[in-house]
């Protein structure tokens, strides 16, 4: 069970903050649910069953998680799906585990795939952008509460500290 006032990531909502367990207004029973607020969806409340299993919630990393982490991002490796229809079904399963290992490797394929057609005088194509901003609102996200800096300087840190994603 988590506390009040701890982080975590919650599905697709990424990271929130626990403000209370509580039984919600106008619920019935006993049974206890965590009062979420999304950190970077402002005016957003969530009630969710502590004990719910439909949808991924997990403590963020902690600082020294994240600086082990942002140390690994060159040696992760990631391959380029091909097939339009399969790699965004794939890239959209990744990003929905709330795995950052998984984050890191959509961020990875899709920013090498864009300087790759940036150089050819192409751009990426917009469902691999969407994917691309989807996985790196997630990291960024999780990257800025442990590292106790604006969501904005994430990839400036990251590029501090190792270069860019490749």
């Amino acid at each position: 069970m988590f506390a009040v006032n701890e982080y975590v990531i919650y599905g697709s909502n990424g990271v929130c903050q626990i403000k209370d367990i509580c039984t919600p207004p106008g619920v019935e029973g006993d049974r206890k649910y965590y009062l979420l607020n999304p950190i970077y969806l402002k005016g957003t409340t969530i009630y969710t069953p502590v004990d719910n299993i439909k949808v991924i919630m997990r403590s963020i990393i902690s600082r020294e998680e994240s600086e082990r982490l942002i140390s690994r991002i060159p040696s992760i490796d990631v391959t380029w799906i091909s097939n339009d229809k399969a790699r965004e079904a794939s890239c959209k399963q990744a990003i929905g585990t709330g795995d950052y290992v998984e984050w890191i490797k959509v961020i990875k394929a899709m920013v090498h795939k864009k300087r790759e057609q940036h150089g050819l005088g192409k751009k990426l194509r917009q469902s691999d952008e969407r994917l691309l901003s989807s996985a790196s609102e997630n990291l960024h996200g999780e990257l800025a509460i442990a590292l106790d800096i604006p969501k904005e300087e994430v990839e400036e840190y990251i590029e501090n500290r190792i270069g860019q994603y490749e």
